[in-house]
């Protein structure tokens, strides 16, 4: 796993922390080129121009709903 198209692919976030203004927010990796390696990449804050601190994390996926998906759209 090496590129942004890796991080999509195995289902991994990238999310941004702006060390000047203190805004976080996440990457849109489709954004990003697939073949770039995300290692070493690095981001500015689009509100203050300043560096941004990334967060490699796992997409969480979950239905803890107690009726699956599929009924509670057959009720509507």
């Amino acid at each position: 796993m090496k590129t942004f198209a890796d991080l999509i692919r195995h289902g991994y976030n990238l999310s941004g922390h702006c060390r000047a203004c203190s805004v976080h927010r996440d990457i849109d990796l489709t954004q990003c080129p697939p073949a770039r390696p995300y290692v070493g990449a690095r981001f500015k804050c689009r509100a203050c121009g300043g560096a941004v601190m990334i967060s490699l994390s796992k997409t969480v996926i979950s239905n803890d709903a107690p009726i699956p998906a599929l009924d509670r759209w057959r009720e509507r």
